[in-house]
């Protein structure tokens, strides 16, 4: 389970983004192999799968890995992008 309560801290390991793509793309993200400790490779995931169907990532991964508190406004952006792109 992921616990989502904010645009920036519940979104610091990759994990929401990864959960939230795998929604609507399962073949793209193994969520069950993916580990709270390896940012990298779970923000690498999730912008890949992203990508995979056109939605262009507003996020740096090398920031994202590096931060606890990512920038709630540029998260929710980038969240927002996805939600459009699946949703309307």
């Amino acid at each position: 389970n992921i616990d989502i309560t904010n645009f920036s801290s519940s979104w610091n390991d990759g994990l929401a983004f990864c959960a939230l793509l795998h929604t609507y793309l399962p073949a793209h993200i193994p969520f069950q192999e993916l580990s709270s400790q390896d940012k990298r490779r779970n923000f690498t995931l999730a912008f890949q799968a992203a990508e995979s169907v056109g939605i262009k990532s507003t996020l740096d991964i090398n920031e994202m890995v590096r931060t606890e508190r990512p920038d709630w406004q540029n998260v929710m952006l980038y969240v927002t992008a996805i939600y459009k792109y699946f949703e309307t």
